[in-house]
């Protein structure tokens, strides 16, 4: 690697050079090789303790907005479809679409709470119209999110 790097801009290499890259190099793999080994996913904590399917509720979890098919949650725990929904029952009590959508309006809630319009979490929340997401909303809370909104700042 230091070969290909070549000698440092404005001198010449010195002797210690490739040995500092390599040692580098070797750091940071086994870093990396460690931090994979161990499960480690930027701090979140478990949800399961099944590695996989904590990999898919982080990946819903960072992006709940995208459209998540079963294919796509599927692929981001790296598990087939009938997998990956046998694991979600046992651990969640529900699908994974049931899940998605519980995670979606959680953060729905959260952007409302913070001043969003209807529309605002709507789109940020991968949904087409605003029927849509407030009818997704009123089978979740009970009711739709104006009118939750307005009972959250009231209180």
């Amino acid at each position: 690697m230091a070969a290909q790097l070549g000698p440092p801009r404005g001198g010449s290499a010195r002797s210690g050079d490739p040995v500092i890259c390599r040692l580098m190099v070797r750091t940071v793999l086994l870093s990396v090789v460690r931090a994979w080994a161990s499960g480690e996913d930027g701090g979140r904590r478990p949800l399961t303790g099944d590695v996989h399917l904590d990999r898919v509720a982080a990946a819903v979890a960072d992006d709940p907005g995208r459209e998540w098919t079963v294919d796509r949650l599927a692929s981001a725990g790296a598990m087939s479809r009938t997998v990956l929904t046998e694991r979600f029952r046992a651990a969640f009590g529900r699908t994974p679409a049931g899940y998605v959508a519980e995670v979606r309006m959680r953060r729905a809630k959260e952007l409302l709470e913070e001043g969003r319009t209807v529309s605002e979490a709507a789109r940020a929340l991968g949904y087409s119209s605003d029927d849509g997401f407030s009818r997704a909303f009123r089978r979740h809370a009970g009711v739709v999110p104006s009118l939750w909104r307005t009972t959250r700042s009231a209180a």
